[in-house]
Formats: C-alpha cells, sequence, structure tokens
C-alpha cells in the first residue's frame, strides 16, 4: 500500500468517525425527544470526503458512517436510536457521492453556478420570509395534525428562522464577493443547497413518515424553518475547511 493510500484511508476514516459523533452526540432534536426535526452537520464530514477523496470513497464512507454510527449508538446507550432503515443510508449515500460529482464536474464553469445559487438562494430568502409571517399558523397546522401533544415556541422559531434569515443575506453577499473568483465556492454552495432540498425537505419527511406513520405535509414547515440555516452554517465551514485541505495536499 502507498503512502498516498494509506494517508486517504486515514482521513477517510478519520471523517467517517468524526461524522459519527456529529451524527450522534452533537445534534439537537426539537420539540425534544422527538423525530420531527433534528438540527446538527453530521453530514458535513461526509462532503469533505466526496469533494476532497472523491465520490467513490465518498459511496464508501456514507454507508460505513451509516450502518456504524447506527450499531456504536446502540452499543454506547444500550438501545438503537431507532429502526434501522435504508433509507437514511440513502440520504448518507447522497451527501457522500453528489458533492465530489459536481465539484470536479467539468460542464457548467463559468457563472452557472453564480446564477443557479442566486435563483436558489432567492427561493429559501421567499419561503424563510413566508414562515416569518405566518409562524402562528404554521404552529397550530403542526400541533394540529402530528397529534403528538407537542408544545412548540414561537419565539424560538423566530430566533431559527432569524438565523436563517441572515444567513441566507449573508449567502448574497459571499456570491457577490466570489463573483470574479473561481466557482470552487459556488460548487461547494450548489451542492449544499441541492442536498438540503432533496433530503431535508423531500426524503427525509418520507423516511419518517413510513416509519412512524407522521404525515408528510406537517413536517414540512419546521423543515423550512431549519433549511435556510443549516445551508448557511454548512457553506460557511465547507468553503472554508475544503481550501484548508486542499492547501495541504490532503
Amino acid at each position: 500500500m502507498t503512502d498516498n493510500k494509506l494517508k486517504k484511508i486515514i482521513f477517510a476514516s478519520l471523517m467517517v468517525a468524526i461524522g459519527i459523533v456529529l451524527s450522534n452526540f452533537v445534534s439537537i432534536s426539537y420539540p425534544p425527544n422527538s423525530t420531527i426535526i433534528r438540527f446538527g452537520i453530521g453530514y458535513l464530514p461526509l462532503i469533505i470526503v466526496s469533494i476532497i477523496l472523491g465520490p467513490k470513497i465518498g459511496f464508501a464512507a456514507a454507508i460505513i458512517q451509516d450502518v456504524l454510527g447506527y450499531f456504536v449508538y446502540m452499543l454506547i446507550f444500550g438501545f438503537p436510536s431507532g429502526p434501522f432503515f435504508p433509507g437514511f443510508t440513502l440520504n448518507s449515500i447522497l451527501y457522500g457521492v453528489l458533492p465530489g460529482l459536481i465539484y470536479h464536474l467539468k460542464v457548467w464553469k463559468g457563472n452557472f453556478f453564480i446564477y443557479f445559487n442566486i435563483f436558489l438562494l432567492t427561493t429559501l430568502l421567499a419561503l424563510g420570509i413566508w414562515s416569518l409571517i405566518e409562524v402562528d399558523y404554521i404552529i397550530s397546522i403542526i400541533e394540529a395534525r402530528l397529534g403528538e401533544d407537542m408544545i412548540f415556541s414561537p419565539f424560538f422559531i423566530y430566533f431559527m428562522l432569524g438565523l436563517g434569515l441572515a444567513g441566507v443575506l449573508s449567502g448574497f453577499v459571499f456570491i457577490y464577493l466570489k463573483r470574479k473568483e473561481d466557482d470552487q465556492s459556488h460548487r461547494i454552495i450548489f451542492s449544499v443547497i441541492i442536498l438540503q432540498l432533496i433530503v431535508t425537505l423531500v426524503l427525509t419527511p418520507l423516511w419518517v413518515t413510513i416509519l412512524y406513520k407522521i404525515p408528510f405535509l406537517p413536517q414540512l414547515p419546521l423543515r423550512i424553518i431549519k433549511t435556510p440555516l443549516e445551508v448557511f452554517i454548512y457553506s460557511v465551514l465547507l468553503v472554508r475547511l475544503i481550501k484548508i485541505f486542499e492547501h495541504y495536499k490532503i
């Protein structure tokens, strides 16, 4: 085994370990102890692996992180975090594959990702503003349809929406400042937004519906609220971390 291959294996293993910790032990559920929504950056290491080492290694890392993370949680706490479900493994695979494909794509160079990111951020901004205006309506729909006797704090939701909208506006500023540079940063942001829209707003609520019989549509308002915030956090961290790892030629 060459030193380069060994370095890649060690790096991927480290990212998987960090991902397991972030996914299982450094995340927040809202409402507490519910399956409705989770805040966290557990997929961030998979995106790094996908971009730095390529989608093939990202694919393997995604499966290992999801499966191993499930058993690590059960080993530490003595009970599973929930039933093992292949749908969540698919979520991990998307995070481990798509960013690498998009980052190294040879077509759509130039301003394509800048304009598309502006469109996607505008969509998120519109969703955030709608949520801000309709908070009371959103809470009433969620509490009436989910039927889990949950208490939703308007203050907390306003706070999260404020952070998310600030993140979206910061995204516009970032795109403007980086408009004359290469499109690598814009590809990262594009990957994050697309994954959040696919996984957070479509696939995950679908899996929750299948597993727990929780209606699909009432899950979406809370997920819309958290999406801009997670896009901002993921984008800021990834743009900086990818540059650091590429500088040291990981």
